[in-house]
């Protein structure tokens, strides 16, 4: 599993999460997406690496502007997690 953060601006309020959350899953197959306009990222798990110009481009479309990514492996954050070896 992969975690793919984005630094968006322009979302503004809970409605604007809702588009990009739509757009990511319309343009990727993932697993889970998640946006914040207070924090300004989106946060996407999927079992691959995604394409982050393909998103990038999407996102753009829609009038919201993608400023950074990061990809990192994903760790299911649970309440017995720190319990890992």
């Amino acid at each position: 599993m992969v975690e793919t953060i984005l630094k968006v601006q322009g979302m503004m309020c809970g409605m604007c999460e809702s588009h990009i959350n739509e757009v990511v899953r319309k343009t990727a197959q993932v697993s889970k997406v998640s946006s914040s306009h207070t924090r300004g990222e989106t946060v996407i798990v999927s079992e691959q690496a995604l394409d982050i110009e393909t998103l990038k481009q999407a996102i753009a479309a829609t009038g919201y502007t993608v400023t950074g990514a990061e990809t990192r492996p994903y760790e299911k954050k649970g309440f017995f997690s720190f319990w890992k070896k």
